[in-house]
């Protein structure tokens, strides 16, 4: 699990982007393109928006951490996120949404065997002594 660890309504949680996440930020706000641009501005749209995306990606962190074994956590509402939320945090909070979602696109590329391109290596060191 590639998630953003956070401390949300005075608990540690994980904000985790997964299929359900990616769907559900969709249904709700059109898409993660436009929930960053909701995001972005400085008003109760804005931090309706930072709440309940990061609302629906701590949810999914506990259903990822629940299915790998740890202790059930209680889940958190938008609203109590909302609630518990000082001024001074809620930039924290954008960055992390667009962390998890971030760290939700990227992906880990590994080899499918161990072959190593000599062709290729050769050539990126003799880019290196140029």
């Amino acid at each position: 699990m590639r998630a953003v660890k956070i401390n949300l309504a005075g608990r540690e949680r994980y904000l985790c982007f997964t299929v359900e996440a990616m769907f559900q930020i969709e249904e709700r706000f059109g898409g993660t393109r436009e929930l960053t641009d909701t995001m972005e501005a400085n008003s109760r749209t804005g931090f309706e928006a930072a709440c309940g995306a990061a609302a629906i990606l701590a949810e999914q962190g506990e259903l990822c951490r629940r299915s790998m074994g740890y202790e059930q956590e209680p889940l958190c509402s938008a609203e109590e996120i909302a609630a518990a939320m000082a001024p001074s945090d809620l930039a924290r909070l954008k960055l992390a949404v667009v962390s998890a979602i971030t760290l939700g696109y990227g992906r880990e590329v590994e080899p499918a065997n161990d072959e190593v391109d000599m062709g290729l290596a050769e050539l990126n060191e003799q880019k290196k002594t140029r």
